[in-house]
């Protein structure tokens, strides 16, 4: 459903017109949802801009349209688009004199736009003296403003006339009549396009001595708002005089952009308001304010022009830029000298307002605020800006002394450009910066020589004269003062002067300042935060990579963990200075990169929160990290030289990541033959040469701990010296689990061996049968001649039983017989820890450790082998003793725990801590150790000392009363540094100290309490005994703005504003006022302020027709009073001399009224015939009819309307003038009546023609109206031609009326006569028989004797009902469920029988105090829920006199609570309800609504949930149609009158005011609800009522005449063809409206074949018609 739809009318025609070009929905960024639509021609062009939906317009075609006599001007009453897309609408409305414009915008906001370019609106009017407008301005609401956005194409007004009539004449404009009453104004606002309203005069006159108004224009402004950013101004724009009303919070006109070919003509301006801002436009014809005011007296306090940018030219001799009218400033008599210099210098102060840090440049030298004086002219008594330019008039914005912000402290603040500004308040508990930042002067400026002049003033309170002037660089544009931490409490207050030069001359007479106080008090006495105490140390290693962690100690009990804040430091000079390591803010570290190095260190830094101090660990050099890398086996081959000697080898897989070493020995020297390259050469043959190779050291990382090592003989012939097997992991013994194999690659050394014997591998330990097997055991001999040795030979072991065996690479040879030896372990589970071993043995760093430190033992530790054993690998630590070595987990110095190496005492001298990776057997402390493993040492050292670096004591200031204890708080930095505190007074008498820091208050007096540290100390004055004075000390001027009090002491100081008391006047130029509190230093009397009056007006006594007015000039600051009993001239009563129309003539056209005199304007003409029968203008008159003509004059200036007013007669007859003006009294605007005499001919009347085509069906027993209309000249006289009407009814006047009393089809003639015939036509009324009576039971509950009325009773009835008596109880009212009753209190009442059974109980209060056995008093509740809820208890609830009852409500899911009635009275929407302390009877009903629907139209408790018409009901009441029949009923099978419909399509519409104020139907009588809307309708041709003077309001509506109406409502549209229902003749006065209704989905029928056109109309079937016609 569409959020903005308010208009059936227009909404209809458009789906009609339109449906096929509409396109998809699309939402603009204000939640507008458009329809996007194609205009194809003038007629969608019209029905679409007037739709009841925002639309999306699209021209798609050049369109030629000629305004006819039945076009109207377009109400805009939504938002709409209308995209020109490059064509062209051109209107041809030249002989349409009631066409005055085009488009009226009256609600919402039409915008025009041209996405292609080149397309244009052009719109030619009749060439009278009359306005007329393309685009009109005309609210219809006054909080919703209109809007007319221009974003591109281009607005024509062909063939621009003069007018001498109200409104504009041009392409855009006010609505005259239609003037904001303190609402919101329209807006118009041109972003781009072009507007062309063209129109030449007399160029050798100044343009203000014309009529500019009455000028063609292409833009009016009366009471809208203008923003023009942009597009082309071919044509006037004029803007009647600009106020400012309580609505207005922004300048009325924003020129923002624009090019101008014609002047802009404003014709004054209020004062005290900025009217206008020009930033950017570009006048080519001038700018020209007609009157302005005179500075002296009106200007008020802001300039109402705003210059900020813009650029100002004229093609002829004609003012640029005329702006005399708001610059000059008149001084009086000229004989005061003071007065003419204040004159003039007011004229320049308002000078400067109108150009704000702008420069202005006339005849090419420039002009700023500062030199603006220059530019001052003296015309007679007035000072005036003079413009005078022989080129174009610019004005640059920003170009001069912008401040770009304040701020203190960094956060920006306010500041004042004089001295009334506030103050910003701070203490001197830290350093305060105050910055000023501006802008560069604008680059034509500094092109032109000039340069800032700044200075920056420095106040102090306590003295008037400036205390210090920082002169500031000119190319500097910021300035930065700083208020030291503990600076003197006083005011201190800054002035920057933001002046300018040109060379080496300072300009201006107007300091340029810009000030800032600033209030700074002592700080409070504060409580110092305790002192941190403890150590922090670390509790894990410091090495390259490893993460260390921190521990603390002996911290203060109550510090919570954490608030404690940690920052790691690195120094880089062996810990003399320090700083942060970014990001390391935790209690843990890794070292890094950076911090590796002989002179770097690394420390922890701790503070805590609410503590003051830090305490600092220990300064540590960080160690490289071991490298337990295993380097590859080293791959050898030798290299011989151009004559085949053996010279060196190749390392043929060499890592750059390694150091290789070369010796002739097996052990390995690192210092000496180190290998840069893979090619070692230079080497002796027939020498063999062992290869080592290991990590290199870096700059975090030791070198490598694990050494491959190779050999290889540079010989002819090398014979092979040893076996090497590669694959298995421990050393000299392989390990084989039992039943598994491994299997091990061969290779020989030296590596390049190529003589051997025969190699077979076995077990040489037994004889036996061995504990393994071997494969692939024997390697044939080289043979005779040189053989590299197999790269590629493995051999298989398998384990077959457990136990050891001795693996020989054996041969036969002189010497040893095998070439390798290896120990073979065989185990299997029970045998595992023999296999114990470390896959590689790991190098740890050593490390030292104070006695607070701690470290984290390793836990990047080697494999242990075999996996899955059952053992893990644990350190210990070795200790020595008598008998061996053993392995424990605590000696004297360390304890291993929690994984963790704790200190507990220092080592002596060189002795050490040895700790060892050990397998320990799981769940167990049994532990084994490892054939070989990895250890390192632990070396324990005293506890480091920290240097003492600094001392403070806070506070640094206190004051104290005598005897009065204070706590001094002493930090030493670090805390956890060396020595101890010592504390001293140097007048103890004044103030001492104990040993802890506390002061005690001994005598007035100031002492210096001094702690001690080393050769460190900080000291606290103490001050004994002052008591603030301030508030006994007197006011003393500070500046112009305010006054101060200060301490004796000078400690504390109050500042407020001067308590100025009512001006009084001094002279005729000045008055004064004192503050009653302050003196300026040195002078005897009370500070003064002198200024200059600011008179005004004041009238004393009104101008009237018949006598003069007097008024005076009043200050509006101290009411001094001048020029007084000044004559205001008595009004002039306007004589209407010329005034002429053209007398009635049979057949010739009625005109309008014309003048030739100037003071008033003719604003209407009307003609009526003597019978009443309007005729419109250009309409022919009747012959033989008397005519009389009205005639609306309005004035055309300061004239009026009076008595002494005469009035011409006109062809002999005399004006009848409303209204009757007698005495003082007068107007300004009269109607004068002319009645002429009967035209030629002879009067023939129009005989009747009926246009009753069909009559309702009535019913037996109910009420029947029905009226017969017709068309002719009145009167019109009724009859029965023929037939009979039905029993029961009567024909009176031109109703059928009365009540049927008998069925059946009664066919009759009715007969319309007047005076020029008759006309007939049959009808038929067909009566249908009453329903028969249907009959329910009714019982009486709890009646007594004598009670009467129960029994069966026909639907429909009245049902009298009485209670009758009981004895011992008095009657308490009747009760129902079922049905209402009336009287309820008393015995006797009734109720309308409905069509179901009905219980009634009769409620009875006990006489004696109690009910039968309780002899108490009861009430009853009656509670009652609505449909979708509950309420417990519920029914008539018996309550105890007294007693509290309470209900709980309880909605349905989906439903919530709308409100609950308590005694008729709404409480709310609430979930219970108490009544306490019953005392009489009472009623709860609740109403529930959906969850999460509107709570206007979800409290319908007789629209069900799913209902056809239920979204429909809700509709109608979101959008005011309806409001229900009551509270919570909605009545939806109630029947609809005539005046109903009417009035539901009327709050359609948006209940839009009538035209006209005529009603032409005597029964529907002036205040009636429907008034409004039938005026509206009968304006609209939706109905003509039954007969010529009678609507019948209360008749019932039936579907045909319904959906009749809204046909009509549409103009009638083509109809559908197809015709779905049998009940639906082709001849029937609705047949075309069912079938559009059909076609528009407006209705579907009864039934498939069926419309039932004669059945009544219900509620539910009338709001669903509209709706229909309205929803998506």
């Amino acid at each position: 459903m569409r959020k903005r739809m308010t208009s059936l009318l227009l909404t209809l025609v458009m789906l009609l017109s339109l449906v096929p070009a509409m396109g998809v929905t699309a939402s603009a960024a204000d939640g507008t949802s458009y329809t996007q639509a194609e205009i194809r021609n003038y007629k969608s062009f019209e029905s679409q801009l007037r739709s009841s939906d925002s639309r999306d317009l699209k021209l798609m075609e050049n369109i030629n349209y000629t305004v006819g006599i039945d076009d109207v001007p377009i109400n805009v009453i939504c938002n709409q688009k209308l995209d020109l897309n490059g064509h062209k609408i051109t209107i041809d409305a030249s002989r349409r004199t009631g066409f005055v414009h085009l488009l009226s915008i009256r609600r919402g906001e039409f915008t025009l736009y041209d996405s292609q370019g080149g397309g244009e609106l052009a719109v030619s009017f009749p060439n009278d003296d009359k306005a007329y407008s393309i685009i009109m301005m005309s609210s219809e609401k006054k909080d919703e403003p209109s809007k007319f956005t221009m974003n591109g194409g281009t607005l024509t007004k062909l063939h621009p006339n003069m007018t001498y009539t109200y409104g504009a004449s041009g392409c855009i404009g006010d609505d005259y009549f239609n003037k904001p009453e303190n609402g919101k104004r329209s807006q118009i606002t041109i972003n781009d396009g072009t507007i062309n309203c063209p129109y030449e005069w007399d160029r050798s006159q100044s343009l203000l001595d014309f009529e500019v108004e009455a000028m063609p224009l292409a833009l009016q402004l009366l009471y809208s708002n203008l923003t023009i950013n942009g597009g082309t101004f071919n044509g006037i724009v004029w803007t009647d005089t600009l106020w400012r009303g309580e609505q207005d919070t922004e300048p009325r006109v924003v020129l923002n952009g624009g090019e101008f070919n014609s002047p802009f003509v404003v014709e004054g301006m209020q004062k005290d308001a900025t009217q206008i801002v020009i930033d950017g436009a570009h006048f080519k014809d001038g700018f020209h304010v007609n009157n302005g005011y005179s500075i002296n007296t009106d200007v008020g306090t802001v300039p109402v022009l705003l210059l900020k940018s813009g650029v100002f030219d004229s093609p002829d001799k004609n003012p640029k830029l005329d702006i005399y009218n708001v610059t000059a400033n008149s001084y009086g008599n000229g004989v005061n000298s003071d007065a003419t210099a204040r004159a003039k210098l007011e004229m320049i102060l308002h000078a400067m307002k109108c150009f704000p840090n702008s420069a202005i440049k006339v005849n090419g030298k420039f002009y700023t605020s500062e030199n603006i004086a220059s530019l001052v002219g003296k015309n007679n008594d007035d000072f005036y800006l003079k413009l005078n330019s022989n080129t174009p008039i610019e004005v640059i914005r920003d170009a001069w002394g912008v401040m770009e912000s304040v701020t203190l402290d960094g956060n920006p603040i306010n500041y004042a450009k004089d001295w009334q500004g506030g103050f910003e308040e701070m203490d001197n508990s830290t350093a305060h910066t105050l910055t000023f930042e501006w802008n560069s002067l604008a680059d034509e400026l500094v092109k032109a020589g000039y340069s800032y002049a700044a200075k920056c003033e420095h106040y102090f309170s306590g003295s008037t004269a400036v205390q210090q002037t920082d002169t500031i660089d000119a190319s500097k544009t910021s300035h930065t003062i700083t208020i030291e931490k503990g600076a003197d409490p006083k005011v201190y207050s800054f002035a920057l002067h933001l002046n300018m030069k040109k060379g080496d001359e300072n300009i201006g007479i107007i300091s340029n300042e810009h000030i800032v106080k600033l209030v700074v008090n002592q700080a409070p006495v504060v409580e110092p935060d305790p002192t941190l105490t403890g150590n922090v140390y670390y509790t894990s290693g410091i090495v390259f990579g490893r993460s260390i962690s921190t521990g603390t100690g002996n911290l203060p009990t109550v510090l919570d963990s954490s608030k404690l804040r940690y920052q790691w430091q690195r120094s880089t000079d062996s810990g003399s200075t320090w700083e942060n390591i970014d990001g390391a803010t935790s209690g843990q570290y890794t070292p890094v990169a950076a911090d590796m190095g002989d002179t770097f260190r690394i420390r922890v830094k701790v503070t805590a929160e609410g503590y003051l101090g830090e305490i600092v660990g220990a300064a540590l050099k960080v160690s490289k990290a071991a490298n337990n890398n295993y380097p590859a086996v080293i791959q050898l081959e030798a290299v011989k030289d151009s004559a085949g000697t053996y010279t060196g080898f190749e390392i043929t897989n060499f890592n750059s990541d390694c150091e290789y070493v070369y010796s002739t020995t097996s052990t390995p020297d690192w210092s000496a033959n180190q290998i840069s390259s893979a090619t070692v050469t230079g080497l002796t043959s027939d020498t063999t040469y062992y290869v080592f190779a290991r990590f290199k050291e870096t700059n975090t990382h030791t070198a490598g701990s694990i050494v491959s090592k190779n050999s290889i003989k540079l010989f002819e012939n090398v014979p092979l010296q040893y076996m090497l097997l590669d694959g298995y992991d421990s050393g000299n013994t392989i390990y084989i689990k039992k039943g598994e194999s491994v299997t091990l690659k061969v290779s020989a050394d030296p590596s390049n061996a190529n003589s051997w014997n025969e190699i077979t591998f076995k077990d040489s330990s037994t004889t036996g049968t061995s504990n393994i097997t071997i494969s692939n055991e024997i390697i044939a001999a080289s043979g005779t001649t040189a053989t590299p040795f197999p790269k590629d030979h493995t051999i298989t072991i398998k384990g077959v039983s457990t136990g050891s065996a001795t693996l020989d690479a054996s041969y036969s040879g002189p010497t040893l017989p095998y070439y390798g030896r290896w120990d073979v372990v065989v185990y299997d589970d029970s045998t595992v820890a023999d296999a114990l071993r470390l896959e590689n043995v790991y190098t740890y760093a050593d490390i030292t450790l104070s006695e607070n430190d701690e470290a984290d033992l390793p836990i990047e530790l080697p494999k242990l082998l075999p996996e899955n054993s059952g053992y893990h690998l644990e350190w210990r630590i070795l200790k020595r003793g008598t008998y061996g070595a053993t392995y424990v987990t605590e000696n004297d110095n360390i304890k291993l725990e929690d994984g963790k190496i704790k200190p507990k005492a220092a080592h002596a001298a060189s002795e050490k801590a040895q700790l060892e990776l050990v397998a320990v057997k799981d769940g167990s402390t049994e532990y084994k150790t490892l054939p070989k493993t990895s250890l390192f040492y632990v070396t324990v050292t005293a506890a480091p000392v920290i240097e003492l670096t600094g001392l403070t004591v806070a506070p640094a200031k206190v004051n104290l009363e005598l005897n009065a204890t204070y706590q001094l708080s002493a930090v030493k930095e670090p805390v956890n540094a060396a020595g101890s505190l010592t504390w001293a007074s140097d007048k103890p008498a004044v103030a001492e100290v104990d040993t802890t820091g506390k002061v005690t208050a001994k005598a007035q007096g100031t002492a210096i309490i001094t702690v001690t540290c080393g050769t460190k100390s900080a000291s606290c004055t103490v001050t004994v005994g002052h008591t603030h004075d301030t508030d006994a000390q007197p006011w003393v001027y500070m500046d112009p703005g305010t006054h101060i009090k200060t301490c004796t002491a000078g400690d504390d100081f109050k500042v407020e504003a001067h308590d100025f008391n009512a001006w009084t006047k001094v002279d005729d130029t000045n008055h004064s006022r004192t503050c009653s509190k302050c003196k300026k230093s040195g002078e005897p009397a009370n500070y003064t302020e002198t200024a200059n009056h600011n008179w005004q007006w004041v009238v004393d006594t009104a101008a009237t027709p018949n006598a003069a007015g007097k008024q005076h000039e009043e200050c509006v600051d101290c009411h001094a009073k001048r020029s007084e009993n000044t004559v205001i001239p008595m009004l002039t009563s306007i004589m209407v001399e010329h005034l002429t129309v053209a007398k009635p003539v049979k057949d010739a056209a009625a005109a309008m009224a014309t003048t030739t005199d100037s003071a008033y304007t003719v604003a209407n003409t009307e003609w009526m015939a003597a019978d009443g029968t309007p005729l419109a203008i250009g309409g022919k008159f009747q012959p033989g009819t008397v005519y009389t003509v009205k005639i609306t004059l309005e004035t055309a200036g300061a004239d009026v309307f009076s008595v002494k007013s005469t009035y011409n007669t006109i062809e002999g007859k005399t004006a009848t003038v409303s209204p009757n003006l007698t005495g003082d009294n007068h107007a300004d605007s009269v109607i004068l009546t002319y009645t002429f005499d009967a035209t030629e001919g002879t009067y023939v009347p129009t005989k009747p023609a009926i246009t009753t085509v069909a009559l309702p069906d009535g019913k037996v027993g109910d009420a029947y109206s029905q009226t017969l209309a017709a068309t002719g000249t009145n009167p019109i006289t009724w009859g029965i031609e023929t037939g009979d009407l039905p029993d029961g009814l009567t024909l009176v006047g031109d109703t059928i009326k009365g009540t049927p009393s008998k069925a059946g089809d009664f066919k009759f003639t009715v007969k319309a006569t007047n005076s020029g015939g008759s006309d007939t036509k049959e009808l038929t009324i067909k009566i249908a028989d009453a329903e028969a009576a249907k009959y329910h039971n009714v019982t009486l509950s709890g009646a007594g004797t004598g009670a009467t009325g129960a029994g069966s009773h026909a639907a429909g009835t009245t049902v009298n009902i009485y209670a009758g008596t009981k004895s011992g109880y008095t009657f308490n009212g009747w009760t129902s469920d079922d049905v209402t009753v009336l009287s309820a209190s008393s015995k006797n009442a009734s109720f309308v029988m409905p069509d179901k059974d009905v219980t009634v109980k009769a409620n009875w209060v006990y006489n004696g105090g109690g009910s039968s056995g309780g002899g108490y008093t009861y009430y009853t509740i009656k509670a009652t829920a609505g449909v979708n809820g509950s309420i417990s208890p519920t029914g008539n609830v018996s309550v105890r006199e007294g007693r509290d009852q309470t209900f709980t409500i309880t909605p349905n899911k989906g439903y919530a609570v709308a409100k609950v009635l308590i005694d008729s009275k709404n409480v709310g929407a609430v979930k219970s309800y108490t009544f306490e302390n019953v005392k009489k009877n009472h009623t709860i009903e609740v109403v529930f609504m959906k969850a999460s629907g509107n709570p206007q139209t979800g409290v319908f408790v007789d629209v069900p949930e799913g209902s056809y018409y239920e979204e429909a009901v809700n509709w109608a009441v979101e959008k005011g149609i309806t409001t229900g029949t009551d509270a919570t009923h909605f009545s939806p099978d109630g029947i609809c009158t005539r005046a109903q419909a009417v009035t539901f399509l009327w709050r359609a519409a948006g209940s839009p005011a009538a035209k006209s104020a005529v009603m032409p139907f005597a029964d529907v009588k002036v205040g009636s609800y429907y008034y409004d809307a039938v005026l509206w309708a009968v304006e609209n041709g939706i109905t003509k009522g039954t007969s010529d003077t009678m609507f019948s309001p209360d008749a019932t509506c039936s579907r045909a005449q319904i959906v009749t109406f809204l046909w009509r409502s549409q103009k009638s549209p083509a109809a559908g063809t197809a015709n779905p229902f049998t009940d639906v003749k082709a001849s029937a006065y609705y047949a075309d409206a069912v079938l559009w209704a059909v076609k528009e989905d407006v209705t579907k029928g009864t039934t498939n074949t069926t419309f039932s056109p004669d059945a009544n109309c219900t509620r539910a079937q009338i709001v669903t018609f509209i709706w229909r016609a309205l929803a998506e």
